[in-house]
This record gives structure tokens, sequence and C-alpha cells, in this order.
């Protein structure tokens, strides 16, 4: 097995301060400065994690793929991109071929993982922590008003979410999870330099199907809250009648779909900029191959 190296990721968000500190705890338990043989760690995000900011002109993990513009090459997180690729990119002098993003969320998603689109390496990565670990996997795809996602821009690579924490909260269980993930990690790596990798006959996704916004009035101003039927509830099935929202005199918004669905990031404090209160998605049952390792 051709040897890979892999590239962690924290601070991508600059208020997400768990997964920074985390990082710091692993490398000072397996005796690392900033790199060993096989892993790479990156700061995504320092002048918004020294600020205590999600970002500072623009979400950097939305920064990977925007047309190169006048006015975009004066975007710090923009430039930033450019930058994390030229130096840890498959092209770079210290190619990466994995990439591990790891986030914390206000909503409650526990330890999750990430996917976007439908890359055979990243399935079968997905494969062996949900195998190992029994992660829920969020497979995004087919949203245009979300993309240019930081791992997209490498050959495989994850999202690692966990939650709820507040915001620039430091949360000591949170971090202790982060280790789990960053330990199970390592070991991938090893066991893909041993040829040792062996996956579940199939896994469990959930795919995204749309996102929806809270309720607005004719200002565009949010006029109703997540129900409280909702809070706390991510990744539970909901079906045509399930309240979603409560507004300002007490009247239940229904969900008024006929199609069952699993709503994730409930509430995301983040996403209230995008318009975004929950996403809806459906679960799936995908078969595994042997070939995934392969690709891998």
């Amino acid at each position: 097995m051709t040897e890979k190296r892999l590239l962690i990721v924290s601070g991508t968000h600059g208020n997400e301060i768990n997964p920074i500190w985390a990082v710091e705890k692993f490398k000072k338990i397996n005796d690392i400065d900033c790199e060993d043989r096989n892993i790479q760690f990156i700061l995504g995000n320092p002048y918004a994690c020294e600020k205590g900011l999600r970002y500072i002109d623009v979400d950097l993990n939305r920064s990977f793929n925007v047309p190169e513009t006048s006015i975009n090459e004066k975007y710090y997180e923009i430039n930033r991109a450019k930058n994390l690729l030229k130096n840890f990119g498959i092209k770079s002098s210290k190619p990466c071929q994995i990439a591990i993003d790891l986030h914390t969320t206000t909503s409650s998603m526990g330890t999750s993982i990430v996917m976007y689109g439908r890359r055979k390496k990243d399935f079968c990565l997905a494969a062996i922590l949900q195998n190992q670990l029994g992660l829920p996997i969020y497979l995004h795809e087919k949203d245009k008003n979300q993309t240019g996602f930081l791992v997209e821009a490498w050959p495989s690579g994850l999202v690692i979410e966990i939650g709820p924490v507040a915001q620039n909260h430091y949360d000591s269980q949170i971090v202790e999870r982060f280790i789990v993930i960053l330990n199970f990690l390592k070991k991938i790596i090893q066991d893909l330099e041993n040829s040792k990798i062996n996956l579940p006959n199939e896994i469990n996704v959930f795919v995204h199907r749309n996102s929806i916004d809270y309720p607005r009035d004719g200002n565009l101003k949010i006029n109703a809250l997540i129900h409280p039927e909702r809070i706390n509830q991510d990744w539970h099935e909901i079906q045509k009648g399930d309240p979603l929202f409560l507004d300002l005199e007490g009247q239940t918004i229904p969900y008024n779909e006929s199609e069952r669905t699993y709503p994730v990031f409930i509430g995301e404090a983040a996403y209230r900029e995008k318009r975004i209160a929950m996403s809806f998605t459906q679960k799936e049952t995908i078969k595994c191959s042997e070939k995934w390792i392969e690709e891998l």
C-alpha cells in the first residue's frame, strides 16, 4: 500500500476552539511537535482564531472553489485557502492525500461524519469510522448554495462534527471525543500502510435533501422559532404533521411534506446567516466495496 499522508485541520472556523485544544493535547500525548511521518497538523484560519470569530471576511470552509477576481483576492480566507493548497495540496512540496477537517456545532449532532459527494475514497474512510465507532454519516450533496468545502480540495477527506457546544466555549468532554477520533485516524493510516483495512458489508448514510430557513415576515425578519419538540432531536425521523416551528402567537407550524425525513444541524447558530434553520435528509443504505480500499 502506498504511504498516505493525512492533513488534520483545526480552527477552520475561529470560534470553534475545542478541536484546536484537542490537537495540541494529542500532539503532547504522542510527543509530536508539528507533524509526524504520516500526519500534518495545521491551524486553518489563524487570524479568525486569534479574534475568536468564525471568519474575518468570508467563510473559509466555502472558499476552496471561488473564481479569481479582483474582489476575491482581497479576502483573507480566499487567500488562506490558496495558501493551504499551495503548501499541503496534492501538488505541493508536502502533499497530503487525505484531509480531515475538525469542527464543532451548536446543534445536537453528537459525534458525526460529514461527507461531500460520493467519492469512493471518502466512502471507505467513512465506512471504517462508522463500523468501529458507530458514527452517523451526513452525505451533503447537490446543494448549489453550499460549495467550496475544504475537504473537497483534497483527493479524499471528511469533516468530523461534534456537538452540541457553544461557540468560543471550552468543553473537556468534547475535547476527549476529538482525542478518540484522532487516535483512531492515526491507527487507520497505519492500517492502510499494512493492508489491514476491513470494511463492513454496508453503511447507513443520511443524504442531504434540502435546507429550510426560519419562517419570516414581509420584512424578512424571523417570526417563528424552532419548536421545542425539535430541539436536540437531530437524526430523529419526522413525518407530516410533526411540529417544526412556533410563531410569536404560539401557533405551531408543522412539517407538511408527505415524505418522512431526518433533520440535522437543527438550530445551528452559524447557519442563521446562511438562512438555514435545519437540513432535511433521507436515510440510505449503501453496500460497501473492497474497491473502495484500492481507491484509497
